[in-house]
């Protein structure tokens, strides 16, 4: 009897330690997906480096062997400028602008003077479907590795900046409440 009470106890024991075991966790919570950024420094810290890398092929072949990096002991920048070079810069930079238009359409992302980004208006969702394509585009030419064919693709890459940059950018200083404002309809 004894034998039968201990083996029931250890028998409740396993089945309560499995069934614990399988119980779903307290699910983890998400990080926060309200953007950190403004506009204005996604647009200083990704496009305009990132184009003017691209803009470079048109008179720079990045197919050519570059000088030797750094002396050791120099700076952060002097040490990894070197790390990516040639046509990956390209290709990279091409990425960063074509993928960067997800970071731009953020919901909740703000204007450097406040606005928020006018992300639902049909002419910028338009600007930011153009920014994606000419990405796409200079990054399908850069992998021909033809300096030709990426200089081509920076005309569509123009294009898209100075479209966008018209209507929502060219509006005064960087904290004028002119920018980030939608156009009147006519």
């Amino acid at each position: 009897m004894v034998m039968r009470i201990l083996s029931t106890a250890l028998t409740c024991a396993f089945v309560t330690a499995v069934v614990v075991a399988q119980a779903p966790s307290k699910p983890v919570p998400r990080p926060s997906t309200k953007p950190i950024g403004t506009l204005a420094q996604v647009m200083r810290g990704i496009y305009f480096p990132n184009a003017n890398l691209i803009f470079d092929v048109q008179n720079n072949d990045p197919g050519v062997p570059k000088k030797k990096g750094a002396e050791p002991g120099g700076s952060a920048t002097d040490t990894y400028a070197n790390a990516y070079s040639g046509w990956e810069v390209v290709e990279n930079a091409a990425v960063a602008l074509t993928d960067g238009v997800d970071l731009i359409l953020t919901p909740g992302r703000r204007c450097q003077n406040g606005k928020p980004v006018p992300a639902q208006q049909a002419d910028f969702q338009k600007f930011a479907r153009n920014m994606r394509t000419a990405g796409l585009a200079v990054l399908q030419a850069a992998r021909t590795r033809n300096q030709e064919k990426v200089s081509e693709a920076t005309n569509d890459l123009a294009d898209a900046c100075s479209m966008c940059h018209e209507v929502y950018r060219d509006k005064g200083p960087a904290d004028s409440t002119a920018r980030c404002t939608p156009a009147l309809k006519k």
